[in-house]
């Protein structure tokens, strides 16, 4: 008898920015598991961009990556990315980015998310902001750009 192979993955998504900068410096990361071990992780950092836009391409990133027909849980701790992706309401901004999503997301059996609290202790969800964190800083080493007050920022946010 051959063996039924399940098609479903978990994916954990951040992006991250800094919206103080005049550069818009930010990263985007996600981690993909299957069966409760990670098969593929990344990330990646822009200039120019803003945090929802980073928040955004992580899950498409991590969408695009998965074989055509799959299923997918995605936990992110992104509010906007959810509506944005899911709600029928027209949206005004990253319009470019919401048609990508749905663009990928169509190729895949289905797509759910599942908001997580962020900086609350969830594992991969601590695991992917520092990814995405660390892709930042690659941007500011990699342009030599002066790095501002994120982290006073980010503090007040909590």
């Amino acid at each position: 008898m051959e063996e039924i192979k399940s098609n479903s993955y978990i994916a954990y998504t951040d992006g991250s920015c800094d919206n103080l900068s005049p550069y818009g410096e930010g990263g985007a990361a996600y981690i993909i598991m299957k069966d409760g071990w990670v098969v593929k992780e990344s990330k990646k950092g822009f200039v120019g961009t803003t945090n929802n836009r980073m928040e955004m391409l992580a899950i498409i990133s991590a969408v695009n990556s998965l074989p055509i027909g799959s299923s997918i849980t995605i936990f992110t701790d992104s509010q906007y990315s959810i509506l944005a992706f899911t709600t029928i309401k027209k949206a005004k901004k990253n319009l470019d980015l919401i048609n990508l999503y749905h663009h990928c997301a169509s190729k895949l059996k289905s797509v759910e998310f599942v908001w997580v609290k962020g900086h609350n202790g969830n594992k991969y969800n601590e695991i992917v902001d520092s990814m995405a964190n660390s892709a930042y800083k690659e941007m500011i080493e990699k342009y030599k750009l002066p790095k501002t007050h994120i982290r006073r920022w980010r503090m007040m946010k909590w």
